[in-house]
């Protein structure tokens, strides 16, 4: 019993202690692990989008190195994976919205380079990218300068539609953020029309579970 808990724990634990949401693996090509220097990610190989992208938090990695703003393929993925490529999005209306964020990963040019491989985007509307999504981000930033350490899990799910390389539009942008005094659960439409307050789109932890066919610590 003990051996088999431990072996659970292997598995479901990545670098940061950081929990496997999905069970993703190197085996898999709809659920593809991948672990980065600054950030985990599942990946679907077949759609050509992160399913989940998580990291950690803390005063540390944020600094004053300048964006980087070099969106391009990320070379990790497999070769006979579907990429995404930053031409994909042009004329289409919606942003190269970062799951990992570049501020997150200010402490070194490396770190925050990395944020802007296309396997860290996902298409949102300009009103969620730079409304309640972004707030959601400062606050997080605002917590870990007090000390405190996040785990943060973001992606999208559902589609609307699809845009250059039949790269998908999703219905939501959801996001996780554990924290050592609170954790949220937020759901967010990706739509135009949005409630700037990104408090006001929180959901139960169940909720979430159910709609992202996740597991969340």
């Amino acid at each position: 019993m003990l051996l088999g808990i431990l072996l659970y724990l292997q598995v479901a634990l990545l670098p940061g202690g950081i929990f496997n949401v999905s069970g993703a693996s190197t085996a898999s090509t709809t659920n593809y692990l991948l672990v980065k220097k600054g950030y985990v990610m599942s990946y679907d190989g077949l759609q050509g989008k992160a399913n989940w992208v998580a990291w950690t938090l803390t005063a540390s990695d944020m600094g004053d190195v300048p964006r980087s703003n070099r969106f391009r393929q990320d070379e990790d993925l497999p070769r006979q994976f579907k990429r995404i490529d930053s031409d994909d999005y042009k004329y289409s209306g919606y942003d190269r919205g970062h799951l990992c964020n570049s501020e997150d990963r200010s402490s070194s040019t490396y770190l925050n380079a990395e944020t802007f491989l296309m396997s860290n985007m996902i298409p949102q509307t300009p009103e969620l990218n730079r409304g309640p999504w972004e707030r959601l981000e400062a606050y997080c930033r605002k917590l870990a300068k007090r000390g405190q350490k996040l785990t943060i899990y973001a992606g999208g799910i559902g589609v609307v539609d699809k845009i250059g390389n039949e790269v998908v539009i999703p219905k939501y942008c959801w996001k996780v953020v554990v924290g050592p005094e609170k954790s949220w659960y937020l759901l967010f439409p990706n739509v135009h029309d949005l409630h700037p307050n990104w408090q006001t789109f929180a959901v139960s932890k169940s909720t979430l579970e159910k709609m992202t066919g996740l597991r969340f610590p």
